[in-house]
């Protein structure tokens, strides 16, 4: 057991008099404490809604098992960690929804909280349940436990929300159909218990000026070790790159960025109220921003005589980072991270992978110049039109990778190398093609494992567990009749099931036999003629299937 996860108190948090503000609102993470705090997303809503007066934002995480164990044998509910009060005495639940693989611990929460998981067992007594994130690009298979959705950006729909729901309140309309047909109206809101079968078409929200948004100001500071223990700054949303299996770029398009100054006062502001050691520059491909070089130079003479180092955690070869490891030559270094994800060219050529290898070379060999020793590295396999080959040249890239630190002196470069497993996401270029099977991804792993054993001192492969992958690959193309399959799973035990030592596939597939639903038919490929479930959902994208024709 870690008590700080429960403990709140933490330095930068906010605690108002819930009895003296117009909503309460709980802000629900489905995960542990380490990794919802390291979710900036929660950070921002949190920071935005207790901004305002007339509202108190709160948290609630899900609790590990030893204490979900506690909390039962001694007959107590869940609370927040702001104030202890009942997850189900508060007016709106906000749940995120980063992974597929976290709605059992949604159930879970609602069940810790005496709240009842079925949205159509609840009633105006109860809080009203809202989610967003990432995977409400389809939010089909949790509609039997969601009010409703937030499809997109959340920072300005989150106050409309708190309108809306204020509104009724003080006329004293306790109706919830009412609150919900209001909720409707919102743009970017989906509520699937209207209209069912018959979905107007949602288009997703966005923010179209990132620096118009307020600057954070409460930046909780947790007692101990998240998994992102650092500041972390989103400098731009989107991506210029077309890559066929990215469903992140549908989700945060178009392009934005935050310009160079509030970067920098909101960098300055965050450092004296944490004193944080690394600050991380986040996006979809950060070597994008078009003020990265000053950006860079500048946090770097600020931060350097203080022992600050600077990460960017998503890069893509180009020669100005070459530039920008010169300038990160004389601060604390921090891993290079860059994302193949193929190893072939005609493999990148066909997923649109836009990378120049020569660049990446070119690049690397600058880096390591800079006093760099490691380098992480991103690939997928189960890939469309994948071959043995190409699974060879991962290979052989990361050997050419590691070996390049000799030129420049000492041994290779230390290569940390995770491999995941293609899964095809609604509203990308390949939401048509089939998932490779599992006993497929196997063997590809092993393939991979046995050639990896030549360089075992210096590349460090990493594998993502293929039956987890699996079951993300259906809930991620799933309809509303999973529903059902998720609740019969949770009622097995199912919990956290994104932790390795948590999941057992074996539940999943007994659920799946109880509710007479076989998963492989989501896993299929499918015709570009067929309506897809998450279809009624507008990203502002259009998917095109890319011809198989010369690859």
């Amino acid at each position: 057991m870690k008590p700080a996860r429960y403990i709140g108190h933490e330095i930068g948090l906010v605690k108002k008099d819930l009895t003296r503000v117009a909503v309460k609102v709980c802000l629900c993470f489905p995960d542990t404490y380490e990794i919802g705090m390291s979710h900036l997303g929660l950070r921002v809503l949190y920071n935005i809604l207790n901004r305002r007066r007339d509202c108190a934002a709160e948290r609630v995480f899900c609790p590990w098992l030893d204490m979900e164990e506690r909390l039962k044998s001694n007959q107590l509910l869940l609370s927040s960690l702001e104030s202890g009060s009942n997850i189900k005495d508060f007016d709106i639940l906000g749940f995120s929804l980063p992974y597929e693989l976290n709605y059992t611990n949604v159930l879970n929460i609602l069940s810790l909280s005496g709240i009842p998981l079925e949205k159509k067992e609840r009633n105006e007594s109860h809080p009203l349940v809202v989610a967003g994130g990432p995977c409400c690009l389809n939010p089909e298979p949790m509609v039997d436990f969601i009010d409703c959705f937030v499809i997109g950006e959340g920072e300005e729909v989150i106050n409309e929300i708190i309108e809306v729901y204020k509104r009724q309140k003080n006329q004293k309309i306790n109706n919830r159909g009412l609150l919900l047909e209001s909720l409707s109206r919102i743009a970017g809101v989906y509520v699937p218990s209207l209209k069912p079968g018959n979905k107007r078409k949602i288009a997703k929200r966005f923010v179209k000026d990132l620096n118009r948004l307020p600057v954070i100001d409460h930046w909780i500071v947790p007692y101990i070790e998240i998994v992102h223990d650092r500041i972390g700054i989103e400098i731009m949303r989107g991506c210029p790159n077309g890559c066929c299996f990215c469903q992140a770029r549908a989700a945060y398009h178009p392009r934005r960025f935050l310009n160079e100054r509030t970067i920098l006062k909101t960098v300055r502001q965050l450092y004296k109220k944490t004193g944080y050691e690394e600050i991380s520059l986040l996006s979809l491909s950060s070597s994008d921003h078009p003020q990265l070089n000053s950006l860079v130079r500048r946090l770097s003479c600020e931060f350097r005589d203080k022992g600050v180092s600077i990460s960017l955690p998503s890069l893509r070869a180009k020669h100005q980072l070459g530039e920008i490891s010169k300038i990160f030559s004389t601060m604390k270094k921090t891993t290079l991270t860059f994302a193949p994800e193929a190893g072939s060219e005609r493999l990148r050529r066909f997923i649109r992978k836009n990378i120049d290898i020569d660049e990446l070379f070119s690049v690397v060999r600058q880096a390591y110049q800079a006093g760099y020793r490691a380098l992480k590295l991103y690939f997928m396999i189960g890939l469309p039109t994948e071959t043995e080959d190409d699974l060879k040249e991962i290979v052989e890239l990361c050997q050419k990778l590691a070996l390049m630190k000799k030129e420049v002196g000492g041994p290779p470069a230390q290569l940390k190398v995770s491999i995941s497993n293609f899964i095809p996401k609604p509203h990308t270029p390949f939401q048509w093609e089939a998932m490779a099977t599992p006993e497929e991804l196997l063997v590809k792993q092993a393939f991979l494992k046995h050639l990896f054993k030549k360089f075992r001192g210096y590349i460090h492969p990493t594998f993502h567990e293929v039956k987890p992958s699996t079951l993300e690959g259906v809930l991620a193309r799933g309809d509303s009749r999973l529903g059902a399959v998720i609740l019969e799973a949770f009622s097995k035990g199912a919990r956290f099931d994104a932790w390795n030592n948590c999941f057992n596939f074996s539940l999943w597939n007994d659920a799946f036999f109880k509710c007479s639903i076989d998963p492989k038919e989501y896993l299929k490929e499918k015709n570009e003629a067929d309506v897809l479930c998450w279809d009624f959902i507008d990203t502002g994208l259009s998917c095109q299937r890319p011809s198989r024709e010369g690859v």
